[in-house]
């Protein structure tokens, strides 16, 4: 018994089997709504189709012999009340339609039938106008109006009571025995329609309980299969996100919910994107910036004691006799082992500051090479701009690689940095004077490539570089700013 249960709550937590619930109860609750508003708007229709002037004289024509009998029979009352009953039995259950689709006015009324039948002298032999309610006093000025009612079936108001007179005739001798006055009142009653109407439902509820099922499981069937191929996407794109490739997007159709939750899982994967690059690059600049601080404190020291191990040889003479040249020799290299090594040191040691914006530091980057390697740098600028942590590190990197790159490679006298800002994108240029290269060629080196990495790291970031052989280097670089 317990199996049996863990094994319903199972099957009824099954995503296809809640959406046939909701759906098999919504189309329930839908085809009721419907056959309500449409068994109204019938029974609505059909009342006022039946309430007529012609249906009401042809039922008082059917009967007209019987009331002719009644009249000639005065002594047989029982003739008279069978007259009587059959008029108002036939008015009250007046009819419209035929077969299967009949509609009777008390679906929607209560009829009201006052009879009075009088013989040719004006007697009444039988009458109901005593009974007379409240809402037919309106109308009495009209019945008790005998000419106006002569022979004829008239509305005592528009959609309210009818008044009918008819003239009895004894049909062998064509003499007048009598009239059979009526007042006839049905009004259409919202409350009479609504049992109406639960008396449907009542008997229709099983067939349409019935037809909700089945529509319920086909619905549900094909939304969950819907939903669970969207999530299956969804978790495809996540299961390489995990794995680390952020490079993929969630595409889902047009769904507000599914839509809504794709949205902010996209945006999610960004965020972990560039958390993990920051992460990453912080990573690699604090390893940069401990080599750098390792070869300043060791390699760099003990080139320095070289340095003047080198310049105390060359005082003396005996030394100098037997190997200056290799002395000199010695002396160059140590000085270019000395360049290089700073240059490696800038290129892995940025400099660095807490309140300075991005362009301060270009500035301090460019006289730190215009002082160790004395070049020209003209900077362009229109204004300070203070940017995230991420995309400094990344940019500050590219200035100093291209600057390296024009001194070493390039061996450029001037350089000329610019930048400029439109909305929120921002483009910085480095252009020099030197030697050139035919950028369609492969270099060999790392450079360009890392410079092009970051880049791509950048939000809406593009790289371009332009070079002419013999007349220098042109590097343009945008990204869109978000401080």
């Amino acid at each position: 018994m317990k199996n049996l249960f863990n094994y319903y709550l199972t099957f009824m937590n099954r995503l296809w089997c809640q959406l046939a619930i909701s759906y098999a109860l919504l189309s329930f609750f839908a085809i009721i709504l419907i056959a309500i508003m449409l068994n109204s708007i019938n029974n609505y229709t059909n009342f006022h189709t039946a309430i007529t002037l012609e249906n009401v004289e042809r039922i008082i024509d059917s009967e007209e012999l019987i009331v002719t009998q009644a009249i000639l029979d005065t002594n047989n009352i029982e003739w008279l009340n069978k007259a009587r009953n059959n008029i108002r039995e036939k008015l009250i259950n007046l009819e419209q339609g035929s077969g299967s689709s009949i509609y009777r006015i008390t679906s929607s009324s209560s009829p009201k039938v006052y009879i009075e039948i009088i013989d040719k002298n004006g007697y009444p032999l039988i009458s109901d106008f005593d009974d007379f309610s409240k809402e037919i006093s309106p109308y009495l000025s009209k019945i008790k109006s005998q000419d106006a009612i002569k022979n004829s079936v008239i509305w005592l108001a528009k959609n309210g009571a009818i008044l009918a007179d008819k003239e009895l005739i004894k049909h062998d001798t064509e003499e007048l025995i009598g009239h059979l006055r009526i007042v006839y009142i049905a009004e259409f009653d919202p409350w009479i329609q609504f049992k109406s109407v639960m008396i449907f439902l009542f008997h229709i509820w099983g067939k349409v309980l019935l037809l909700s099922v089945p529509i319920g499981i086909i619905c549900g069937l094909i939304a969950s299969r819907y939903v669970t191929k969207q999530l299956q996407k969804m978790n495809e794109i996540t299961e390489s996100w995990r794995q680390g490739n952020f490079q993929k997007k969630i595409s889902l159709p047009n769904d507000d919910v599914l839509m809504r939750h794709s949205e902010h899982l996209n945006n999610m994967a960004r965020d972990l994107e560039m958390y993990l690059n920051l992460k990453q690059n912080l990573a690699i600049s604090d390893e940069r910036n401990r080599l750098a601080r390792e070869l300043h404190d060791t390699v760099k020291q003990k080139l320095f004691a070289l340095g003047l191990q080198m310049a105390t040889i060359k005082t003396k003479s005996a030394a100098m006799e037997v190997a200056g040249e290799h002395i000199f020799e010695a002396e160059a290299i140590t000085r270019e082992a000395q360049h290089d090594l700073m240059e490696i040191i800038t290129q892995l040691h940025p400099i660095e500051g807490n309140n300075t914006s991005l362009f301060e530091r270009i500035v301090m980057i460019a006289e730190d090479f215009k002082r160790r390697f004395g070049i020209s740098i003209e900077l362009k600028y229109s204004e300070f701009l203070q940017c995230n942590t991420y995309t400094e590190h990344h940019i500050l990197r590219i200035v100093q690689e291209s600057l390296i790159n024009a001194v070493r490679h390039g061996k450029a006298s001037k350089i000329v940095i610019a930048s400029e800002r439109h909305s929120e994108t921002i483009t910085l240029t480095i252009i020099d004077n030197g030697v050139g290269f035919m950028t369609e060629q492969k270099t060999g080196g790392l450079g360009l490539i890392s410079m092009h990495e970051r880049v791509q790291e950048l939000i809406d970031g593009t790289f371009d570089i332009k070079s002419t052989v013999g007349v220098g280097t042109q590097i343009t670089l945008s990204w869109r700013n978000e401080s």
